[in-house]
């Protein structure tokens, strides 16, 4: 099998763009985010290299049960938001959020700069359950196909 490599520079992005009737959808706009693990074929866990513009949010604040998250900031300063209040983190921080944990979580760009951060994540195979508690939305299932993808989104 060949190795894939490329420079994150070199990898496709998608700018966050979501229609007004999002929940918040005014804290997205703007945002970047590049599909590292996808673009060179890793399907069991997922690596996003994304760009938070100033004002911004990385999601709603949530928490999965059966999926592992863990981020990296690369430049800049975010602050991280959960159950136990607001911690700032600079380059070279890092957090996890183990699967299961109601650690509702997210970050937000609270400087006057652009921050960027990798988010790695489990890409479960099958159906997967993430709560939004600061939010009017029951539980959300979401199905992932063989390769990591997420292929439909409903509520409990």
């Amino acid at each position: 099998m060949k190795t894939l490599t490329a420079l994150v520079s070199e990898f496709p992005s998608e700018r966050t763009d979501p229609p007004d009737e999002w929940i918040k959808a005014d804290k997205f706009r703007g945002n970047v985010k590049a599909r590292l693990a996808q673009a060179v074929g890793v399907t069991q866990f997922g690596v996003n290299h994304v760009t938070l513009a100033p004002g911004n949010w990385s999601s709603l604040r949530h928490w999965h049960e059966s999926e592992d998250e863990f981020v990296y900031v690369l430049d800049g300063e975010l602050t991280l938001v959960d159950e136990n209040g607001a911690h700032v983190l600079a380059a070279g921080s890092c957090a996890g959020f183990p699967a299961g944990a109601a650690n509702a979580h997210h970050l937000q760009n609270r400087s006057d700069a652009p921050a960027t951060f990798l988010v790695v994540g489990t890409r479960k195979v099958g159906r997967e359950t993430v709560h939004y508690p600061d939010e009017s939305l029951p539980p959300q299932n979401l199905t992932r196909d063989a390769m990591g993808r997420r292929v439909a989104v409903s509520g409990q």
